[in-house]
């Protein structure tokens, strides 16, 4: 067990921590003003509103942003090949408009997914 006052390691079986002198009892259990508390890491969560307007000026940023670095890069390097090939054809620009529309679509879900996760974990999901 560990000693609520120090925070060192005390045998069970010790009446005192052997380092700050609080008394502990035999079960584990220490005794005197001080508690046991555990550590509550925060992490932030992530602007689903920031993710859309990042992707909005550069395909895949949003995504980078909420930690899909990987899916954000490759939807950047799609989005390229994509510009590529349609610039020869009289389509192209409704296919480049359908996709960025796309893109800040998938960075706002994806924020929502991100936070959805961490408030039921308390842990990132990726």
């Amino acid at each position: 067990m560990y000693c609520t006052k120090c925070g060192s390691l005390v045998d069970d079986q010790q009446a005192f921590c052997s380092k700050c002198g609080n008394k502990m009892d035999g079960t584990g259990v220490a005794q005197g003003p001080y508690q046991q508390t555990q550590q509550v890491i925060y992490r932030p969560e992530k602007s689903e509103n920031v993710a859309a307007v990042l992707s909005l000026f550069l395909l895949g940023v949003g995504n980078m942003y909420v930690g899909k670095v990987g899916r954000g890069v490759g939807i950047l390097v799609l989005g390229i090949v994509i510009s590529m090939v349609a610039w020869f054809f009289l389509i192209g620009e409704i296919v480049i408009i359908i996709y960025w529309i796309w893109n800040v679509y998938d960075a706002h879900k994806s924020a929502q997914e991100y936070n959805t996760y961490l408030r039921a974990t308390g842990n990132p999901p990726w």
